[in-house]
């Protein structure tokens, strides 16, 4: 990896780490140079705007988030067992990065829902692809036998998307030590099991 490469893998890793603190909206070019210990003008060199910056930030947060959590949950059974395996590496997230804070796309996308532009449009193609993965797992749950037949994929995502955001509610705003209880109970009455 040459020096500039590394560099800005560098300067990703702190944007990445601000964002999940402060908000994507919290990345900007003269924080992050204090951060990393470079002037402004040194930064503008890599990232010739706050858009860029905030673009790259997000493109390198979902290759996090598809290492930490998408790609690992391969290794479990199909059907259930994966879409569950999935949902504990969700709520884990972005921890299991080794990342500080809450999520950056839902921070993200309480910022951006009245927005438009290139940001936007990145983040909204993040969501999508993930609800399209979890759609294909829910289907395959179904095929399983694991879920009713008649269960509809869409609206099953929708529900474990809303309990994914009330975890990013109760752990990070409410500060909520049962948060993680609480979001695994929910995925069990999702499922249809009785909470363990």
């Amino acid at each position: 990896m040459s020096k500039g490469a590394r560099t800005r893998a560098s300067i990703l890793q702190a944007a990445v780490e601000m964002a999940c603190l402060h908000g994507l909206s919290g990345v900007s070019l003269q924080p992050l140079a204090d951060r990393v210990g470079m002037t402004k003008s040194g930064l503008y060199a890599h990232f010739r705007s706050k858009e860029a910056l905030q673009l790259a930030t997000l493109e390198s947060a979902t290759e996090r988030f598809l290492e930490a959590v998408v790609a690992p949950s391969k290794g479990a059974a199909p059907g259930l067992p994966r879409l569950e395996d999935l949902y504990q590496r969700w709520l884990a997230w972005p921890g299991n990065a080794e990342l500080p804070g809450q999520c950056p796309f839902f921070a993200a996308a309480d910022e951006f829902d009245d927005s438009e532009g290139p940001v936007r449009e990145r983040l909204e193609r993040t969501f999508r692809e993930f609800r399209q993965v979890g759609e294909q797992l829910i289907a395959s749950a179904i095929r399983h036998g694991h879920l009713p037949a008649d269960t509809d994929p869409e609206q099953w995502f929708h529900e474990l998307m809303a309990l994914r955001q009330a975890h990013h509610w109760a752990a990070g705003f409410m500060r909520d030590a049962k948060a993680p209880e609480r979001s695994r109970v929910g995925f069990d009455r999702l499922v249809g099991r009785r909470p363990t």
